[in-house]
């Protein structure tokens, strides 16, 4: 959490694949190479996508593999930058399966997983998992709370609408700081005011600065401002294309920033300034090869945005 999001400013991470494509169905060429060199360039995060169903439509298909095997392999293969899921769709997962993939990578990654979790935005998949599209806030609280409970230390055991764990039993291993990171992806059909109850940090999608600011005022009005000792961090996430001109002027991209290097730098200020503590960047809609866009980020845009300290 301190390096992903650190208090007071803002830190840049990336959302997988890592590739710019057109269509709904990415190559993953390269995409492992790609990661490390995420990494060892000093992005603060790398996140994947729980995408199980293609729908015609609904979205791209994100990174292709499962979440979970993906990022037991993405855990092997780097060493310092944090690896997220955003986001589980925990409606459609048994919370039990869920706890135990995330805690498995929390520790074979010596604690390094952020656990974001959503009620999912592709109406198409839901129906092939069973849940009535009403129950989906509903089964989100029951899945929250029973994840929390089984990765917490106590084994008193505890009585869900998802399952009755006995005193004694214990879900193993346990997340090596103590406490698995839960972070929330929109508003998940809660109130902001349960999000701040119960999720160590907000996740949300691109908005225009006014709107932004707005949003993570409210925020700290209900978490606390960096230095209180409450702080539970707000991250966002949205495209980004960057132009071969480096001043080039913003053009309209819908969820995202289109422009040149330069004023984007001036953007990215802006939103760390409005309390922003991580911009969550997807690469998709570049025709510029993704590690071509990375590495100008990286030279141009990062030492203004680095991750927090590695504890």
């Amino acid at each position: 959490m301190a390096r992903a999001f650190p208090e007071g400013r803002m830190a840049l991470g990336l959302i997988a694949p890592l590739e710019s494509f057109t269509g709904d169905v990415p190559v993953m060429a390269g995409h492992l190479e790609l990661s490390r060199a995420a990494e060892d360039a000093g992005f603060a995060s790398l996140w994947v996508r729980d995408v199980p169903f293609l729908v015609p439509g609904e979205g791209d298909g994100g990174q292709l593999f499962d979440p979970w095997v993906y990022l037991g392999t993405l855990a092997a293969v780097t060493r310092r930058i944090t690896l997220g899921t955003a986001s589980t769709v925990l409606p459609l997962r048994h919370p039990a399966h869920v706890a135990k993939a995330a805690a498995s990578v929390d520790r074979l990654s010596s604690g390094r997983m952020l656990l974001g979790l959503a009620c999912g935005d592709r109406p198409g998949e839901v129906s092939a998992f069973g849940p009535g599209e009403a129950d989906l806030g509903a089964r989100l609280r029951d899945g929250w709370h029973y994840v929390r409970r089984v990765t917490g230390p106590s084994s008193e055991g505890f009585v869900s609408p998802l399952g009755e764990v006995a005193p004694g039993i214990q879900l193993l291993p346990k997340p090596p700081y103590g406490r698995l990171p839960m972070l929330m992806t929109g508003r998940g059909r809660q109130t902001p005011e349960w999000t701040a109850e119960h999720a160590d940090g907000w996740l949300y999608t691109a908005l225009d600065p006014e709107r932004q600011r707005a949003n993570t005022a409210r925020w700290r009005r209900l978490t606390g401002e960096p230095g209180s000792g409450r702080f539970k961090p707000y991250a966002q996430a949205g495209y980004v294309v960057l132009h071969d001109n480096p001043r080039s002027a913003p053009r309209p991209l819908v969820q995202g920033w289109s422009m040149g290097r330069e004023p984007l730098l001036e953007l990215f200020k802006t939103y760390e300034a409005a309390g922003v503590n991580q911009l969550m960047m997807n690469l998709r809609h570049n025709t510029r090869p993704a590690a071509e866009v990375m590495a100008e980020i990286a030279e141009w845009l990062l030492p203004h945005f680095p991750p927090g300290p590695d504890q």
